[in-house]
């Protein structure tokens, strides 16, 4: 079974993404294609790796370390008929429909799961993670069997969604996941750690095999493992000793999802890595840096004057990403990171500015500015569209703040601006968003939420 697939992106529900939509109906659409070409190159050196949660790099760069090919295979050619297709796409809407009925429907979904259409498997995998967590006893063995199947879109195999299905059920899927821990196939506890990165701090009980497991440092499951306890969080923090030597692995990967799980394990029980960390800032590469500058952003002021010394330092490093991690880190500090990081931040942007440029006032107002300039320049990054998931997460980083957005958005929803055409559609994307978080006043016409949710499809 061939786990390896290029670097293409896909939206799993959990997933920051390593790279932004851009889409070719939006102005500047040269500039943009430029962008794209430095972000082609930029992930040669896993430079643009998102310093949080991501399923996404984690599937692409930890999976592969499961497979037994060494080469990226090519989309099979479709050798059905234009009838067999047809048929086919029929099944599966046919299945998509039983998700519907609710726990009902979960002992057709799991018999779709042998058809051998991988549309269908694909479509019956989706009604299943619906449909959770229902009949978890019949759902939960059968998606597990589907961690097996290569089929369906090569963007997003179906043994992905599988994966991600099975974090539905939280959990009712650890026993089952926990159990491909204990295989000797690598490939097989690969996917366990992959599910268990879904499930989240329910999969707490697997750390102690999960610790094991990292112990052995086996580079065909090393990071899928890292991962499974960066997605548990603080119960992963007996496993900090063995994090802090992963941080200077000879492969940077390993060392940037060290970098991510010790700030998703926090303090108190990852604060001795600080030193580590602010070693990574100085020397790393440049993912691991941006990494290392998120996780001391994450441990908080209790870093110490060294550490938020070495983000100050940062704020002027070369790469923008760093400039970026490094910046909104001191911002998640806070005041304890003192007046010095907020005249650096403000420096340095003034000699080169850093993007998105909305982190800089959100910082600045971390540290005790006043919100509104962070406000102006989140809507002027929802409004340009490049970096408006960055700007998304810093306003409902906000809370109650962010409500000085709203009317801006709700005003946006009826303009028709020529330079930015998408504005309308971002700002309903953004109430959506602020909508889910439990903000009043954010609520859509029936007709916008419609659009949207086709949208986020």
């Amino acid at each position: 079974m061939v786990l390896h697939y290029p670097a293409i992106e896909y939206q799993p529900s959990c997933c920051l993404r390593p790279a932004r939509e851009i889409h070719d109906s939006r102005p500047g659409v040269l500039r943009r294609r430029i962008i794209w070409g430095a972000i082609a190159c930029c992930l040669g050196v896993g430079l643009l790796a998102p310093p949080s949660r991501g399923f996404a790099v984690l599937a692409e760069t930890a999976a592969p370390e499961a497979a037994d090919a060494t080469e990226i295979p090519t989309p099979a050619a479709d050798s059905r008929t234009q009838a067999e297709r047809q048929a086919a796409a029929q099944r599966a809407a046919a299945v998509a429909e039983l998700a519907k009925h609710g726990a009902d429907a979960v002992p057709e979904l799991v018999q779709s799961l042998a058809d051998q259409d991988p549309d269908v498997r694909r479509a019956a995998i989706q009604g299943l993670a619906e449909t959770a967590p229902a009949h978890a006893d019949v759902a939960v063995p059968a998606l597990i069997k589907a961690l097996d199947d290569d089929g369906g879109r090569w963007q997003k195999p179906n043994w992905i969604l599988a994966s991600q299905a099975l974090g539905r059920y939280q959990e009712a899927a650890v026993p089952a996941l926990m159990d491909l821990l204990q295989s000797e196939e690598p490939k097989r506890v690969a996917y366990g750690c992959l599910g268990i990165y879904e499930v989240g701090p329910a999969a707490a009980p697997a750390v102690p095999r999960l610790i094991e497991l990292l112990a052995k440092d086996d580079p065909r499951y090393r990071r899928t493992v890292i991962g499974a306890l960066m997605s548990i969080g603080p119960a992963s923090a007996p496993a900090v000793p063995l994090l802090r030597k992963q941080l200077f692995s000879d492969d940077f990967h390993t060392q940037y999802w060290s970098c991510r799980a010790l700030g998703a394990i926090g303090a108190p029980a990852a604060l001795p890595a600080v030193p580590d960390l602010v070693d990574r800032l100085a020397k790393g590469a440049p993912s691991v840096k941006r990494n290392a500058a998120a996780a001391l952003g994450k441990l908080g002021a209790d870093i110490g004057a060294d550490a938020v010394n070495a983000l100050i330092a940062a704020v002027d490093d070369p790469l923008q990403p760093v400039r970026e991690q490094a910046i909104q880190a001191l911002g998640r500090i806070g005041p304890a990171a003192g007046e010095l990081a907020a005249k650096a931040i403000l420096n340095s942007h003034e000699k080169g500015p850093v993007f998105p440029a909305s982190v800089v006032y959100w910082a600045e107002w971390r540290l005790g500015g006043p919100p509104q300039p962070a406000i102006d320049a989140i809507l002027r990054d929802l409004r340009e569209g490049t970096y408006r998931e960055e700007a998304m997460a810093l306003l409902l980083e906000m809370g109650p703040a962010a409500e000085a957005a709203i009317p801006a958005l709700r005003a946006a929803l009826s303009e028709q601006p020529q330079d930015f055409p998408d504005w309308p559609g971002s700002a309903a994307w953004a109430l959506k968003k602020l909508y889910a978080a439990g903000f009043p006043n954010t609520d859509l016409p029936p007709d916008l939420q419609i659009s949207l949710e086709e949208e986020e499809q």
